[in-house]
């Protein structure tokens, strides 16, 4: 995204009234001259989220969470603040940037114009073409609903071989744009173009943002093509598409698997949707491929855990064991397996009788991935020989190596408890497992290459300990009334402040002063995601809401500023005593140095 001023974000939240960006999410409520609501960041049973129209901030009594309309829309939708700017500039249709689009944006902007266009083509022709009737049957085996055939975008693509590639050339749809998008490809020789999706229904497949990137299309059962391709076929790897970072509905499935604390990961699509029409809403899919890095950090920052669902096959077994690794070894994260009844699939459980309450069982009775490797190891090797004793604690332990030497509290206690388990199970001795996994981690340090040694960091200063509470209603005042900063500016230092991080909101609010810009929260905001200190971003929120509801902030700035002062002439004070005691009583510089502490002690002083 190209930079943007600081005059343009204000414009940008001055078009977006808070009340009205919220009840875009959720439904809002006045009461009096505010709006209440539920919080969705917490499992709230009563309106809590208060929203006040006057200073363009909400508040959540219960749970504190708190902002303005940048705010909500970050930790809504679980995106940055570039990204949340983008949202908000799009709804009051501001462009970021006035002058031009960069590359990238034109780009993007015209591929995901093409797959809007395509999703709604293979859509129509779905719900009303007699060329879609199988596919439809095929949809209504399955038992999904017009609703969520709606709600998921289902759409078909035709048998023909040059359907799409008419229905563009009539809406006058660049064909260059649907083959950079993969829907289309060039025939050799320059003979035109040709469909990659035939005779398949066609699955949106979206980003967490619900822009449609790619598609999924399933070959039609009995089709004359079901041969020549695979049953499931992906959009190619596109600038819009890249399988392995994509999560398949996680768009409609983020919100709900917060509330529930954890994701539920299925293998299929129609599985996905069937558990949604069942009203289990946290439930998402990859699409085909294993669990990566990439989706891994995209699940953390929705969910503290997910919870894997197989068939309870061999299949399953492996797939448990490359996401056991991926999950132990780089993120302390919850990672629990569920196995269905027999060997069923989702959507099959899901549309049997009880099986909604059934499947929700199973995801409750899911158990750590760590117990499900081992109690699989034990199936597989009953027998108590010295050989499969030692295969399955080397197959455990092997897991446990890849962790951190000193792992989080939690995970901790998993290995303890499963070192335990593993243990018992095998009639060994606790000791004996222990240095079991201190040789393997030795073993795997050996193997990898240490990194050099960093370099020895320059000297700090001491850490700074709980704020003075001068100091942090000084900042409270001056980010609740950015008037007031010019006051400030020539009484006090950001050097006297004792707290390193209230110094440094202190230090940019009297940069933005200097530079001729309002010092208010916005600017400020923006200043601190350019230097690097978001982390500070909601010390200064709550910080502002306190100064909010201080009564005549003029003349409460006066007297934080008196004590400022007073504490200026204390330590002032000090240090000249100080000197005095180092010096001879008879000496110059000590009777100049009495002279100074008398003067000061004449000043205004807490003694």
């Amino acid at each position: 995204m190209p930079p943007v001023s600081v005059e343009l974000k204000k414009q940008i939240k001055a078009a977006n009234d808070i009340a009205d960006v919220i009840q875009a999410y959720i439904p809002v409520q006045p009461a009096g001259k505010l709006f209440k609501a539920l919080c969705p960041f917490h499992n709230d049973t009563r309106p809590s989220l208060q929203i006040d129209r006057q200073w363009q901030n909400y508040h959540c009594w219960a749970c504190q969470e708190r902002g303005d309309v940048f705010d909500f829309v970050m930790k809504f939708e679980k995106v940055e603040f570039p990204e949340a700017l983008r949202i908000l500039a799009q709804r009051a249709g501001i462009r970021l940037d006035p002058h031009a689009q960069s590359p990238e944006d034109q780009t993007r902007g015209r591929l995901l114009d093409a797959m809007r266009w395509a999703e709604a083509k293979y859509q129509e022709c779905f719900l009303d073409d007699p060329l879609a009737q199988s596919a439809r049957d095929y949809v209504g085996s399955r038992k999904l609903s017009g609703a969520t055939v709606r709600q998921f975008g289902l759409g078909f693509a035709p048998v023909s071989g040059e359907w799409l590639v008419r229905l563009a050339a009539k809406d006058g749809v660049p064909p260059d744009v649907l083959v950079e998008v993969g829907l289309i490809a060039a025939r050799d020789e320059g003979r035109g173009y040709y469909d990659r999706f035939r005779d398949r229904v066609m699955f949106p497949i979206r980003d967490v943002r619900g822009q449609t990137v790619g598609f999924g299309g399933r070959i039609l059962p009995g089709s004359a093509l079901a041969a020549r391709g695979p049953k499931y076929y992906n959009s190619a790897e596109t600038p819009l598409f890249r399988k392995s970072d994509l999560i398949y509905g996680l768009d409609l499935a983020r919100h709900p698997g917060s509330a529930e604390n954890f994701l539920a990961i299925v293998e299929g699509y129609t599985d996905v949707m069937m558990a949604h029409q069942c009203g289990i809403a946290n439930v998402v899919a990859t699409m085909g491929t294993a669990l990566t890095v990439q989706h891994v950090l995209q699940l953390r920052r929705y969910v503290p855990r997910v919870v894997l669902v197989f068939d309870g096959d061999e299949a399953g077994d492996a797939a448990a064991d490359k996401a056991l690794e991926l999950f132990w070894a780089q993120h302390d994260f919850g990672i629990s397996v569920t196995t269905l009844p027999d060997g069923k699939d989702p959507c099959d459980l899901l549309s049997g009788p009880d099986g909604p309450a059934q499947f929700v069982k199973c995801l409750k009775s899911g158990i750590d991935v760590l117990q499900f490797k081992l109690d699989s190891l034990l199936r597989r090797h009953p027998e108590t020989s010295v050989e499969n004793t030692k295969r399955i604690v080397d197959s455990v332990l092997g897991v446990l190596a890849l962790a951190p030497a000193i792992p989080s509290a939690s995970a901790q206690v998993k290995q303890e408890l499963l070192v335990s388990r593993l243990a018992h199970r095998l009639g060994l001795r606790q000791e004996t497992v222990w240095a079991r996994l201190a040789e393997l981690r030795r073993e795997r340090q050996r193997r990898e290459p240490q990194p050099a040694a960093p370099a020895k960091p320059a000297a700090e200063g001491p850490r700074s300990g709980p704020a003075q509470r001068a100091e942090q209603q000084l900042l409270e005042l001056l980010l609740a009334d950015p008037e007031l900063v010019p006051a400030a500016v020539q009484e006090v230092s950001p050097e006297t402040l004792s707290h390193t991080g209230l110094r440094r909101l202190l230090t940019e609010l009297y940069a933005l002063q200097a530079a001729g810009q309002m010092p208010d929260f916005d600017a400020l905001r923006v200043r601190l995601i350019e230097i690097d200190r978001p982390d500070l971003v909601e010390a200064a929120l709550r910080l502002q809401f306190k100064g909010r509801h201080t009564p005549d902030r003029k003349e409460y700035l006066r007297r934080v500023i008196d004590w400022f002062a007073k504490d200026r002439v204390k330590a002032e004070k000090k240090a000249i005593k100080d000197q005095l005691a180092a010096v001879p009583g008879d000496d110059a510089q000590a009777i100049e140095l009495l002279r100074r502490l008398q003067t000061r002690t004449a000043a205004p002083s807490d003694n």
